[in-house]
């Protein structure tokens, strides 16, 4: 056994122990990041029936009614009516029952003491029914009828809510996002992320005519004095890209300009689009 052990240098042992490690590393950043991708499909599920909630409850439609949604965009008007269809319903129920048990010979019988007994209880229910409604929470505020121009950057949750095809999960998503990204130089970016069917029906209607973006709002990286932990931060720059930054910053001093910026090579043409608005140089 002795002559075995001898048979390996010490260094491959090294050598072997240092592969282990390396792939325990891999295999446990592989778990998080797997963790990190289930959380936003989650948050993408819980979005999308949040959705289909909001479009078949938000104003309360009665049966038998369909919907009819167009706006305008040269009278920057917005419609949302409702056409209802005919249906016949039976409101004569308890007239008819009366006349059938008429024409049997069978006659209704009342007394004080039953009037009595069923006015008590009418109004013990009418009292509980009233305590019932005064507990119950408000409303969900009213969608808009007619179409409004806002500031993605600086629009609340409460106004969100009340724009068509927007639930809550769905502003939820839109806050957390622009949080993230520091604000939307574009609302077009909203379908970076709003990826589910109901909220691509409603993505061109968003972006035309009830979502701007002010650009002078934006939180700027400042790409000379940030750190890889910052830069990889946004979702434009992965960290292989933050730590080509600081590379280059480190061996030029400095990146003075966008045409310099453009000699990184992790960046693509299109990339170099999405972050360049994010970017303060000096």
């Amino acid at each position: 056994m002795s002559s075995n052990r001898k048979l390996i240098p010490p260094y491959l042992q090294r050598g072997l122990l240092v592969f282990i490690v390396f792939l325990m590393g891999i295999s446990v950043a592989r778990f998080f990041v797997t963790m990190h991708k289930q959380e936003e499909r989650i948050e993408v599920l819980e979005a999308q029936v949040e959705q289909l909630l909001a479009d078949t409850t938000r104003l309360r439609i009665p049966p038998y009614a369909t919907s009819e949604r167009n706006y305008s965009q040269r009278s920057n008007t917005y419609n949302h009516s409702y056409r209802r269809n005919s249906y016949n319903r039976n409101r004569h129920v308890s007239t008819t029952s009366k006349q059938e048990s008429s024409s049997i010979g069978i006659l209704p019988q009342t007394s004080d003491k039953s009037s009595t007994t069923h006015d008590s209880t009418y109004d013990s229910r009418a009292a509980q029914t009233a305590a019932r409604h005064s507990s119950m929470p408000e409303e969900r505020p009213r969608k808009f009828t007619e179409a409004h121009l806002f500031d993605i950057n600086i629009i609340d949750s409460l106004t969100l809510i009340r724009i068509p095809g927007i639930a809550e999960r769905t502003a939820s998503v839109i806050l957390k996002y622009r949080q993230r990204y520091g604000g939307f130089y574009n609302p077009w970016q909203l379908q970076e992320f709003l990826t589910w069917d109901a909220a691509k029906d409603y993505m061109e209607e968003w972006c035309t005519v009830w979502f701007t973006a002010d650009a002078s709002r934006l939180r700027l990286i400042h790409i000379n004095a940030a750190t890889v932990s910052e830069l990889q931060r946004h979702p434009y720059i992965s960290h292989e890209q933050a730590v080509e930054i600081v590379r280059y910053r480190t061996r030029h001093k400095q990146i003075e300009s966008i045409v310099e910026f453009q000699q990184l090579s992790t960046f693509s043409a299109e990339q170099i689009q999405q972050i360049l608005p994010y970017l303060a140089f000096k």
